[in-house]
């Protein structure tokens, strides 16, 4: 039998001691006693084992996909080793083993049977538990700090860190002259509103300032500055957004710090781009009739007036770029009017959905009526469970097997949990909702904002229309029923599975806008 070994230690200070060594010594001393042969070590220098995305061990997968090498077993010294993740554990696993390569710990017995498995993925959940410890501790101490005072990152431009004995931060960041004597200038500079930032960082380059790494400041980091309320000592908690007093030296008092945030607002003039426009409902739906790419709004410039253009901006289209939009706007009346259900149509719909929506809540009724039984079952053993062993009579690997059997279950059931559903009655009062509105389509599309008109449109066609093709269209699932209805004399048959769920869905976002067509007009 041939193996390979890996060893990882996530510390400088583990690198340079002898975890690694002792690590492949017990790996080697279990290949001796079973007689493996050792192929190749691969060790992983000072990388977390939370992602699984290291180096070596890249290299080692790499490594076992050969079938030449004939490697069948995987030597680590615990799993703590391969992944501090349970997910991460047994993915790493599931993919060696499908090379023919059995991951093995040579200090603990987790062997092929049940008891192994068992055992494995609880040493796999400690190993996640301890590591997710760690970071809720390294966050707990990180807020302190914050709440003390000391910002417990790298500090930014103009500050270093103080010198400390110990590697935890427990003193203020110093100023970093001449840098922080620089910014402290340039600041007072950009509070007066003579300065924009274009010149204060060109009079920062002059003066010879520059990043810790020796290259020019950015644009996007005197932004960053600037609105950064380190710099007036005060040090902001990232989770909560609250603010407390630093103890570091501040560049600039509060108050000046407050003149430079009214100077960046007052100078932030940039007017928000009016995407959706009266005059151009169709933008970006309606499409090119020449290349199909799609067709954006315009005003082009007359003797007296300025008129409204769809165009075409797509630089391979080879016919007429601008279109009319009268022309359009009414090719898309006329579609609206023909496909507009009557009322016989809509309530031999409204029929068939009813009917269907009735049907699933009941089905859904009766299968949240056994899930909970079945809940009420299993939390019933687990009660037994727990009798049983205060009554010590099972072992303590017996009821966390069985402990586990029945988490397991559980967390299946809250998988197979079934969703609320539209009831009967709802579904009934919302095609009321829509029908009027249904039977005058071109109607209720004038009447509605530009807002409810890109929702209107795509729930008609759900891809647009090519300008002078919009007959060939792909309507949605509430219009193409209503097609169907009209072309087909026989009875409707109730609709289900996936085409109930797309169309449940339509009829909905067809009644929200109705409803905040309603709203609006009341206003």
């Amino acid at each position: 039998m041939k193996a390979i070994i890996y060893c990882r230690v996530s510390s400088k200070e583990q690198v340079e001691g002898t975890s690694l060594e002792s690590q492949e010594l017990a790996c080697r001393e279990y290949a001796n006693r079973t007689q493996i042969e050792v192929l190749r070590v691969f060790v992983e220098k000072g990388e977390s084992a939370k992602f699984a995305d290291r180096t070596q061990l890249l290299e080692l997968m790499e490594f076992c996909q050969d079938r030449g090498n004939g490697v069948t077993s995987l030597l680590v010294w615990k799993v703590d080793r391969l992944a501090r993740n349970v997910g991460d554990h047994f993915n790493i696993k599931a993919i060696l083993l499908k090379q023919g390569v059995q991951v093995v710990s040579v200090t603990e017995p987790i062997d092929a049977n049940p008891e192994g498995k068992l055992l494995e993925t609880i040493l796999a959940g400690f190993a996640q538990f301890d590591n997710d410890l760690r970071a809720a501790r390294t966050l707990q101490g990180m807020r302190r700090k914050i709440h003390e005072g000391i910002f417990p990152w790298k500090p930014p431009l103009g500050y270093k860190g103080a010198s400390q004995p110990s590697t935890k931060k427990m003193l203020p960041d110093e100023p970093d002259q001449p840098m922080f004597g620089m910014l402290q200038k340039a600041w007072q500079e950009y509070a007066t509103g003579a300065y924009t930032k274009a010149e204060i960082l060109r009079l920062l380059s002059a003066r010879g300032g520059s990043t810790k790494q020796g290259v020019p400041i950015s644009k996007q980091s005197i932004d960053n500055m600037l609105r950064d309320p380190f710099y007036a000592g005060i040090i902001r908690d990232p989770w909560s957004g609250e603010e407390h007093s630093g103890q570091h030296i501040p560049l600039v008092s509060k108050e000046t710090f407050a003149r430079i945030q009214e100077v960046i607002r007052r100078r932030n003039r940039s007017i928000r781009h009016e995407r959706l426009r009266p005059e151009f409902p169709l933008r970006v739906f309606v499409r090119c009739g020449n290349c199909e790419h799609y067709l954006t709004g315009a005003f082009s410039r007359g003797r007296s007036k300025y008129y409204p253009y769809y165009r075409c901006f797509s630089a391979s289209c080879l016919g007429p770029r601008n279109y009319k939009t009268g022309d359009l706007h009414e090719e898309f009346t006329k579609f609206l009017m023909s496909i507009a259900p009557d009322k016989r149509t809509i309530q031999r719909i409204r029929d068939a959905v009813v009917t269907a929506s009735r049907e699933r809540t009941k089905s859904n009724d009766k299968l949240h009526e056994k899930l909970k039984l079945e809940r009420q079952r299993l939390q019933q053993q687990d009660k037994q469970l727990i009798r049983m062993k205060m009554d010590q009579l099972l072992t303590n690997d017996e009821f966390l097997s069985h402990k586990s059997i029945l988490t397991n279950r559980l967390r299946e059931l809250d998988a197979l949990a079934v969703p609320d559903q539209t009831g009967a009655d709802s579904f009934e009062h919302q095609l009321d909702e829509i029908c009027e509105p249904l039977t005058r389509l071109d109607a209720t599309w004038e009447e509605i904002s530009p807002a409810l008109k890109q929702r209107f449109q795509r729930l008609i066609l759900p891809a647009g229309f090519a300008a002078g093709r919009i007959g060939t269209a792909q309507t949605g699932c509430l219009f193409s029923t209503f097609r169907h209805s009209e072309d087909s004399e026989s009875t409707l048959v109730p609709p289900t599975g996936q085409f109930w769920n797309q169309l449940a869905e339509e009829i909905q976002a067809f009644a929200a806008i109705v409803g905040a067509r309603v709203i609006e007009a009341t206003v």
